[in-house]
């Protein structure tokens, strides 16, 4: 699924790549899958319950066809759109949303995209892991803001946090290692770059599906894959709170 800026529109069931995606990318729906997703991050730095890590990622493009330039342009001054994503311990994508101008931050990303609803139905147990731009909940744990004051305690949650959640840095890494074309996308309309971008995260799952293996994976880059404002994050006061009082429980037994 995909949105052109302000106005969704529906995958094009004519593109192949696009059509296959909601067999491709999804999330684990039974309680089974979710077991398997949290047991494979769980091996990672100990921290139970991971189903997925998330994160955006700008995608420099034309301006397109018939738009404002500067309703585009991210805070490193590129027109861009905005892919998130969320994956795996395996770097399988299992959410990918885009459409979004780079002008937007990771938090209203999230609350615009699909998933948004679909993640507080996972159940008390399982959990996405995000950077400190998502609004924490029970279904959404973030890193402790290090203010210089942090306890031991959550020094060790942030450093065991930072190892697991580095898979989604990897899996955007590994995306554009692969797609080189998504280092700057040449469409001049939104729809047609958002499905050059969905039929390059289907592929990116395929490949990985079928032990191919890409051995000129890109280094993460900080600046260009995150979309990180943290004076504009949008909590929301009791699904933050559950979310404290979930995370301080699974920092104080690690």
């Amino acid at each position: 699924m995909f949105a052109e800026s302000q106005f969704y529109c529906n995958a094009d069931t004519h593109s192949p790549m696009v059509s296959a995606e909601p067999h491709v990318i999804r999330l684990p729906r039974t309680d089974e899958e979710k077991n398997i997703k949290a047991t494979e991050f769980q091996a990672i730095q100990g921290i139970p319950g991971v189903v997925g890590c998330i994160d955006g990622m700008f995608i420099d493009i034309r301006c397109p066809h018939h738009k404002m330039p500067s309703t585009f342009v991210n805070r490193h001054h590129q027109t861009s759109l905005v892919l998130q994503a969320i994956c795996d311990a395996n770097k399988r994508f299992i959410d990918c949303f885009t459409g979004v101008s780079g002008k937007c931050h990771d938090a209203q990303v999230f609350k615009l995209s699909f998933i948004y609803p679909m993640i507080h139905q996972l159940g008390d147990q399982y959990h996405i892991i995000g950077d400190s731009a998502y609004p924490m909940s029970k279904n959404v744990l973030t890193p402790y803001k290090n203010y210089g004051n942090l306890t031991n305690i959550q020094q060790r949650y942030n450093s065991k946090f930072s190892a697991t959640r580095v898979k989604i840095e990897n899996s955007f890494a590994l995306l554009r290692g692969r797609f080189r074309q998504l280092i700057r996308v040449e469409y001049t309309t939104v729809a047609k770059i958002s499905k050059l971008i969905m039929a390059c995260c289907v592929l990116h799952n395929l490949c990985i599906d079928n032990n191919d293996f890409f051995e000129g994976e890109l280094e993460p880059e900080e600046n260009i894959f995150h979309n990180i404002n943290e004076d504009n994050v949008y909590p929301e006061n009791i699904m933050q709170e559950e979310g404290e009082v979930k995370r301080n429980l699974i920092a104080e037994n690690l």
